[in-house]
């Protein structure tokens, strides 16, 4: 996306071309579970479908010549026209079934055509506006024709030594014209017909006006915020027009086109990509240093815009809001805006709206567990570990926000992170069995651009002092000084590079937390900032195997725009997904997480018969308390603390609710087991694949001496290490079931089709 080539409005210098500066137990294998695809596959996979793109350009080119075929093309092109705001007809977001047949969905969600869409000229758009995109999204826009094989070659080359997809090569023309003429598939046949119409349209209708595709693709794109087009977007972030932007403000806005659903709710994060396109028009020579400096310390907006989804263009039941808007994203993601926005779509979601009410009802219903306004904040989300699709998601207690918590909250996820620890351990061949000594600790950490390295005192929740205890142990009673003694790995049986390996697995599994060229050993105790749906869906990998599966709110597409209707797209029933980690190793992971429900402080979560993996986790300060558990069908996190942050969970609920000095193993677990038993009532009981466990094998807690009478803060971070949880405490029975009622057996109380938003129309 672009940046501009100096500060202020910048109305008296064209856009230019820039001058560039210089021994665990054997696991039972599974019977049915795919191949895993080799790191060399995905190479090749990836090195011939780009062959394949540029040798079919080329081919389809040269046959349409020489039969006159390219004419048509041409002229085709000729008479395409920018998409206008045309009079449309809703796209509508369906529910999964909630019986038989497809008449048993019902709406949750209705777009339409009457968005915030206004469009400015070429003349009215600042070059540093042009600039910015340029540098950000096609650094050679200016000399390629269209498309750029050169860029192509690049893309291909870094996602060869990434061994994964990490750089596109699309163009901006490429970009226009998927977004304003071709859908948005990953087919061979769309991408040739893309550089061929991006070609054409250079070639003629830009011919003597390149930047006016530029002029268009800004004019069509979604900024969030519900504004369409970039003076809508100029209007609404900086209520001024385009052509009074500032260079800083141009960058702002291009960078919002990296995730505007997102970015438009979140102006820290819009100030971060703001500055990478900023950096990047250094880089590119489409600014000076000074410049550049002037424009980083621009200040962001004070306020930041929050449209309310009712005006979003999309309209539904609260229910289903978050979820439904989530939707809407991925659409666009796929589609594109103006497709979406011209309607005429039927779109098949993956929410299950008995799980959804079932949900809602258990956090913020009368009966649930937060039903007051200055409760604590909850946020819950559900998948299907082998397809990705979500089936459930609270993500904020009042349903019309637009702040998610599920997607854009991130917070420390405390002890939760510890499953990564534990799979890098198992990936270096560190037994779960390995003593290690629980008790107070010191450790010198190297600190970037200090000269000494500074001291880091770790401690557990309360001091408690466990002496010698397994890893395993360690995992179910939430050591945390074993867990640091496995990061910094003083004795010589930890991990080798701790820090970088324990991220390495998060990052495979789906994290896609900001960790910095330097992380701190304290990642090991979850002090890294993440999001609830990124955490559900790394520990979706884990029960799936090891194998990552996207998650997804969409399974199927119809559009009926047409004369008839046309399947645009249908997510297939068992997703290949990525192998991340080795199938044995998620299965360990998965028996050694079963041992933090039966044997340790998670097992207010039990269910009884039918098997449960998860994890508790509590950040420093108690300002969040997570669980997130799993059984084969289904992940479901829970995310509790407050959403406007810095108020503390320990003495905010009152003693009567037995919530005071609330950790992960607590509340959120207990929440999640009265949860899970009403929406998998009903469900076969079944165990996980490839894991075998047996009785009680922990027995009695380790030996814990007293605490002592003071807590030592980190000399690094100034406070307190994250809590390790205590054991759980008995929770109110108002609204959960009784301990000993086993799964099979309890009968919550049934959601019917009454119960979930009314049918309207018929999905197609």
């Amino acid at each position: 996306m672009a940046r501009t080539h100096r500060s202020g409005r910048g109305k008296g210098t064209a856009a230019r071309t820039p001058q560039h500066k210089g021994p665990s137990r054997p696991v039972r294998r599974p019977t049915n579970r795919r191949k895993q695809q080799s790191r060399a596959g995905r190479i090749w996979a990836k090195i011939l479908q780009v062959v394949s793109i540029v040798l079919a350009c080329l081919v389809v080119a040269a046959l349409a010549f020489a039969a006159g075929g390219y004419v048509g093309v041409i002229r085709g092109v000729k008479q395409l026209e920018a998409p206008q705001n045309l009079e449309t007809h809703p796209t509508y977001l369906y529910s999964a079934p909630l019986g038989e047949g497809e008449s048993s969905r019902r709406v949750i969600g209705t777009i339409f055509g009457g968005q915030n869409r206004k469009t400015a000229s070429l003349a009215e758009m600042p070059p540093h506006l042009l600039n910015a995109l340029v540098a950000k999204e096609d650094e050679r826009f200016r000399e390629h024709g269209g498309v750029d094989l050169w860029g192509i070659m690049r893309a291909l080359y870094v996602d060869i030594r990434a061994g994964a997809t990490v750089e596109g090569a699309s163009t901006i023309t490429q970009q226009y014209v998927k977004n304003a003429y071709l859908s948005h598939d990953q087919s061979i046949t769309r991408k040739v017909k893309e550089a061929l119409i991006a070609v054409e349209l250079e070639r003629s209708v830009y011919k003597d006006n390149k930047d006016g595709v530029i002029a268009d693709y800004l004019n069509t794109v979604y900024f969030g915020s519900n504004a369409y087009g970039v003076q809508a977007a100029s209007e609404t972030y900086f209520n001024k027009a385009v052509e009074d932007l500032t260079v800083a403000e141009s960058a702002t806005l291009i960078g919002l086109l990296w995730s505007p659903s997102t970015l438009g709710q979140d102006r820290e994060g819009a100030g971060a990509q703001r500055d990478l396109v900023l950096r990047k028009m250094f880089e590119t020579g489409y600014m000076s240093s000074q410049d550049l400096n002037e424009a980083l310390e621009a200040p962001m907006p004070e306020k930041w815009p929050a449209a309310a989804m009712i005006e979003s263009g999309l309209k539904g039941p609260s229910t289903t809001r978050s979820f439904a808007d989530l939707a809407e994203e991925e659409l666009v993601a796929r589609y594109g805006s103006n497709t979406v926005l011209q309607g005429g779509m039927s779109v098949y979601t993956t929410i299950d709206l008995r799980t959804q009410v079932a949900a809602r009802e258990t956090l913020y219903g009368p009966d649930g567990y937060l039903p007051n306004a200055d409760d604590p904040d909850l946020a819950l989300v559900s998948l299907d570990p082998e397809t990705g699709r979500i089936k459930a998601m609270v993500g904020n207690r009042d349903p019309n926000s637009q702040f998610n918590l599920v997607t854009q909250g991130r917070r420390q996820p405390g002890s939760s992170f510890k499953p990564f620890a534990l799979i890098a351990a198992l990936e270096q061949g560190i037994d779960p069995e390995t003593k290690f000594v629980s008790g107070k600790k010191e450790y010198m950490v190297e600190v970037p651009g200090l000269d000494e390295p500074e001291k880091w005192k770790v401690q557990n929740f309360d001091g408690i002092v466990r002496g010698e205890m397994t890893l395993k142990e360690a995992l179910w009673w939430s050591d945390n000084t074993v867990f640091t003694d496995l990061v910094m790995n003083p004795d010589g049986n930890g991990l080798e590079n701790g820090p970088s390996a324990i991220i390495d697995v998060a990052k495979r599994l789906g994290v896609t937390a900001d960790f910095g060229p330097h992380p701190h050993p304290s990642v090991v105790l979850g002090t890294q900032e993440v999001s609830p749906l990124d955490m559900a869906t790394a520990y979706a990998a884990i029960a799936n195997g090891g194998r990552k599966v996207e998650p997804t709110t969409i399974s199927k597409v119809v559009s009926d725009a047409g004369n008839e209707e046309e399947v645009l797209y249908e997510a297939p029933e068992e997703p290949q997904g990525e192998q991340v980690i080795d199938e044995e190793i998620a299965h360990k992971a998965t028996e050694l997480m079963i041992g933090d429900v039966t044997e340790g402080i998670a097992k207010d979560a039990s269910l009884g018969v039918r098997p449960v993996a998860g994890k508790t986790g509590t950040s420093e300060n108690f300002f969040d308390a997570w669980f997130i558990g799993y059984v084969p069908q289904m992940v479901t996190g829970i995310w509790m603390g407050y959403g406007e942050g810095g108020t503390t969970l320990e003495y905010t609920l009152d003693y009567a609710r037995n919530l005071n000095g609330l950790s992960g193993g607590i509340t959120p677990a207990e929440i999640w087991k009265t949860y899970m038993q009403d929406t998998m009532a009903g469900q076969p009981v079944e165990d996980f694949d490839g894991v075998e466990v047996s009785g009680n094998e922990a027995g009695t807690p380790p030996a814990v001496a007293p605490a002592p009478e003071t807590t030592e803060p980190s000399a690094v971070t100034g406070a307190s290490p994250p809590p390790e949880e205590p054991r759980a405490v008995p929770q109110p029975t108002t609204s959960s079931a009784p301990a000993s009622a086993a799964p099979a057996s309890a009968e919550p109380t049934r959601l019917t089709p009454a119960s979930a938003p009314a049918a309207s129309p018929a999905p197609r």
